[in-house]
């Protein structure tokens, strides 16, 4: 192909990674079972004051809101722009569609093909955190996006105030790099966040 974003919007797709601790798994349409809408929904309600403290659109979301934003990451995922994966913590047996293993959380890729780079964002579950869970999606996510997908910058963005999303970053080699003011509005305050950051040759 003659340039890189006719090579990417070839490769890219929301496809299953897993390594030994956590499986994740694109976001489908209609889907059933643990990567359904109705599954998110569930478990974003049980943690729902846990999630809120960081991400504002949790508060108020419902299932028709949920529906909408699997929409849209299909879309960005069908014009090579991003996409979303579940996170599941990895059993005794490989997970599949139709069993009960619940949702752990979700981790995100919002491309800027121009740049040949991605920002990842994500959210866990209460009851998943502390296990390092994130931290193995993270690093999947990453190895894929440089090994596969040929970006070459990666960026978080993580609240002055959430430290341990910060040691998430840190633990997967990223780079802090300053701080952007007033980043964010979330609960009703503009809130600063710290910029990380991995390049292709800081692994490679």
């Amino acid at each position: 192909m003659d340039n890189f974003e006719d090579f990417f919007t070839a490769t890219f797709e929301t496809a299953t990674l897993a390594n030994n601790v956590v499986t994740l798994k694109g976001l489908r349409e209609n889907s059933e079972g643990p990567i359904s809408a109705e599954s998110i929904m569930q478990a974003i309600e049980k943690s729902r004051e846990h999630l809120s403290e960081y991400l504002p659109w949790v508060r108020d979301t419902d299932i028709f809101d949920i529906k909408k934003r699997i929409r849209s990451w299909i879309l960005n995922e069908r014009f090579g722009q991003g996409g979303c994966w579940l996170i599941f913590k990895n059993a005794d047996e490989e997970i599949t569609a139709g069993d009960s293993t619940p949702l752990a959380g979700a981790i995100m890729m919002d491309v800027k093909l121009s740049n040949r780079s991605a920002t990842l964002s994500y959210w866990l579950c209460k009851e998943f955190t502390g296990q390092g869970l994130m931290t193995e999606a993270v690093k999947l996510l990453s190895a894929f996006a440089f090994a596969t997908l040929k970006l070459n910058r990666l960026e978080l963005l993580v609240s002055v105030y959430n430290g341990k999303s910060a040691a998430v970053a840190a633990r997967c080699g990223f780079m802090e790099e300053g701080i952007n003011r007033d980043y964010e509005l979330i609960n009703g305050k503009f809130v600063d966040h710290r910029r990380f950051s991995l390049l292709a040759r800081d692994v490679y």
